[in-house]
């Protein structure tokens, strides 16, 4: 286990002290700044595309800093994260970072990491203290700005409409969202709010569930057949909406159909694909995963050796069939 520094200097003798300063390697001594320090990340599932991208990005920064670094994945199960939490404490991990999918269910095990010294990142919510309300005292956090991206999700959706259909009085829309967790509920406040704000006439006819691509799979068969006049969906994610073109496909419709509209975020390479060629995948706000999961290591590793780190923030981009060559230029962004 790791030591608790303010124990330890409790109990440990002036001449053990000495002996272990001694041996000790400075951060500036060493040849790269991650040299012996085990970062994790405890990660919900592999389910969205998006999550493998963020890893793999962590995984390049962990090897040009020279830390080691595994990713764990709870397969969706509040039980498996706080386990993995605990291995990753209990294999002497310097810092790990959480995927805070239930923000009051980890605030235990985090204190407790914090009480063996191990640096705690919180991504995607705040890790919160069922007993006050308040986030845990932890030093980092990797967060979306989520209801910005729904907001940029639902103006894409009403410039499109505003463009495409001007005559129409009503607009009936799809809405796909996974209502389990807070964050999505932000991005759907921001999608509904923009609606409103840029083209009201879009009417939210029904709301599914829509995280896997086999979500979009079903969406997609239920409203070609209950809203045949449906002239698009908005999405909290892409991995629903490309799941929705395959059935869209399979169902002998043309991707390329003028009269229909997706709209949604993460920046999948697949998703990316689709609005590039000008598909009824329309519009999409790219989320940097890569490099965001890159910065969220990094600044652990910064913290670890005593520098100042800041916060990190999922930097956002609205990719359009005229900016998706730019996004697709970027090896970092197109993955």
């Amino acid at each position: 286990m790791k030591k608790n520094w303010k124990k330890a200097a409790a109990i440990l003798t002036t001449a053990a002290m000495c002996a272990s300063m001694t041996t000790m390697v400075s951060a500036a001594e060493k040849e790269k700044p991650g040299e012996g320090y085990k970062v994790g990340f405890c990660l919900q599932s592999m389910d969205v595309a998006v999550w493998n991208t963020m890893s793999e990005g962590m995984k390049a920064k962990a090897e040009e800093l020279g830390a080691d670094y595994d990713c764990q994945v709870a397969n969706n199960d509040v039980s498996t994260q706080i386990a993995n939490i605990e291995n990753m404490v209990a294999q002497d991990y310097d810092a790990i970072i959480i995927h805070a999918f239930d923000r009051e269910a980890f605030a235990d095990v985090v204190k407790e990491a914090l009480g063996e010294g191990v640096v705690i990142c919180a991504y995607d919510d705040n890790i919160v203290d069922a007993s006050t309300g308040e986030p845990v005292e932890y030093q980092l956090t990797f967060l979306c700005d989520n209801y910005q991206i729904g907001y940029r999700v639902g103006k894409m959706a009403a410039e499109w409409t505003k463009k495409n259909f001007p005559d129409e009085e009503k607009l009936q829309f799809g809405l796909l969202c996974h209502r389990e967790f807070q964050y999505q509920w932000d991005r759907v406040d921001g999608i509904e709010d923009a609606i409103k704000e840029f083209d009201p006439r879009i009417e939210i006819v029904e709301e599914l569930e829509g995280l896997v691509t086999e979500d979009g799979v079903a969406a997609a068969e239920t409203w070609m057949q209950s809203y045949p006049d449906m002239k698009g969906v908005v999405a909290t994610n892409d991995t629903a909406l490309l799941g929705f073109s395959e059935a869209w496909k399979a169902a002998g419709k043309e991707l390329d159909d003028k009269s229909f509209g997706m709209f949604g975020n993460d920046g999948v390479k697949d998703a990316i694909d689709l609005v590039a060629d000008d598909t009824i995948l329309r519009g999409d706000v790219g989320l940097d995963v890569y490099n965001g999961g890159a910065q969220a290591l990094e600044a652990c590793v910064k913290v670890l050796n005593g520098e100042e780190a800041e916060n990190v923030v999922m930097p956002m981009v609205d990719v359009t069939v005229d900016t998706a060559d730019e996004w697709k230029a970027d090896e970092n962004l197109y993955k």
